[in-house]
């Protein structure tokens, strides 16, 4: 990330953790390649809510401030500057990726009903060895009809979805606006809704 991308993306996250309501959570899974078993979670927080949700005669708002500041925010706070440092890696398996979160997070057995939100933060560039739109970016019918997205797909049936893309130094050539069009398509396909594309400044 540049610098500039960086604040971008630290700013959208405080904006994320301050919009989780009191029993709300928050989960962060970190794309990488999957091995022997799925993705395990950088960090799950369920937010205690802050002082404002709480009735001074029935509670302590204060108690409740220190709950959500050092229990909940500092935390978060932690893991997304972490995020914002990382390195980026030979492979992006970023369906895989969701593919694991939805798995494990999104469609654990009585969440059901359960209002869910997925933000991918990403370049958007899928990149393994059997699928990548580094080398060419498949039109959305090709790409929806193949076996790759086949082995990719999950269910992502009520799950609002917001597409934050990081725009690369050559994002002319390798984000044009079908890179976008593409992933809206295939969350649709998938049962979910795109609800906000975002492109990181910088």
């Amino acid at each position: 990330m540049t610098l500039p991308q960086r604040q971008d993306f630290l700013n959208q996250l405080e904006e994320l953790k301050n919009s989780i309501k009191r029993y709300g959570q928050l989960t962060v899974v970190r794309v990488e390649q999957i091995g022997d078993r799925l993705l395990v979670p950088v960090l799950t927080r369920c937010s205690p809510g802050t002082a404002r949700d709480i009735d001074p005669i029935k509670g302590n708002p204060d108690k409740v401030q220190k709950q959500w500041t050092d229990g909940f925010s500092a935390p978060l706070e932690r893991a997304f500057s972490s995020l914002a440092r990382a390195n980026g890696a030979d492979q992006s398996p970023i369906f895989e990726s969701v593919q694991s979160a939805a798995l494990t997070e999104l469609q654990k057995p009585g969440r059901e009903g359960i209002p869910k939100r997925l933000i991918i933060a990403s370049d958007l560039l899928q990149n393994t060895q059997e699928l990548s739109f580094y080398r060419d970016l498949p039109s959305e019918d090709v790409f929806l009809r193949s076996d790759a997205f086949r082995r990719r797909r999950t269910d992502l049936r009520g799950v609002e979805v917001e597409l934050w893309q990081l725009q690369r130094g050559d994002a002319a050539k390798t984000q044009p606006r079908a890179l976008s069009m593409l992933w809206e398509r295939a969350i649709g396909e998938q049962g979910g809704t795109v609800t906000r594309i975002y492109n990181v400044s910088g």
